[in-house]
């Protein structure tokens, strides 16, 4: 098993490279953990927010409706509430117009994603460009003490300079398979949004409300 003091010794023999790819992992880490709390908070919010909507839609209730929408500014918020506010429209116009908002949806559940990516592509391009800095200084080592040079010697050196790829592919890998897991998500929860928002004006065009939309505007 590899202790701390061993861990820390390949990060020693690694070279100046590693501290880059061990910043970018950190960078990674506090992503995926962002984006996981993230993904799960949009999850329960369109649940919650689309549960109310339908109670306050069979009430006939515009305005508790108007008002929920508007408790929060995010993308998915406003979604709803331009579904409230041109409920009068045609369909077709509806349809687009809520599809523009959804492009805002969207973007938001991909924040971030870029930036992982980048990491991602950035890390084993690291680890090579160690690796070749280390096979450069041990060949010029090789090349100053010429005969004198054993075989142990340049195998420390080839060793040490194949650190950072591994380094830099330990640390790409598994950010990439979270990275497709990721774009599932963000698939998965588009298309329940785009139903819900389908559903919700199916229910929004034959709702009768208690209250002038005036009143509720």
């Amino acid at each position: 098993m590899l202790t701390a003091s061993g861990l820390w010794f390949y990060v020693v023999k690694g070279g100046p490279v590693m501290i880059p790819i061990l910043a970018l992992s950190v960078v990674a880490l506090t992503i995926v953990l962002a984006k996981v709390w993230e993904l799960w908070r949009f999850r329960s919010r369109l649940d919650k927010l689309t549960r109310k909507l339908h109670l306050f839609m069979q009430e006939g209730n515009l305005s508790a409706a108007m008002h929920l929408c508007r408790e929060d500014t995010t993308p998915l918020h406003r979604l709803f509430e331009s579904a409230l506010v041109h409920r009068g429209q045609e369909r077709a116009d509806l349809t687009r117009r809520l599809e523009r908002a959804g492009g805002d949806v969207v973007a938001d559940l991909e924040s971030y994603m870029p930036a992982l990516a980048t990491v991602i592509g950035v890390e084993p391009m690291l680890g090579f460009l160690g690796t070749i800095v280390g096979l450069i200084k041990a060949f010029m080592a090789w090349e100053r003490m010429g005969e004198q040079i054993t075989i142990n010697m340049l195998a420390g050196g080839i060793y040490e300079a194949m650190i950072t790829t591994a380094a830099g592919l330990i640390v790409a890998i598994p950010y990439y398979l979270i990275y497709n897991h990721f774009v599932s998500r963000i698939g998965v929860l588009a298309r329940q949004t785009e139903e819900r928002t389908e559903e919700f004006v199916d229910v929004l065009t034959v709702t009768n409300f208690r209250e002038p939309a005036r009143h509720a505007l």
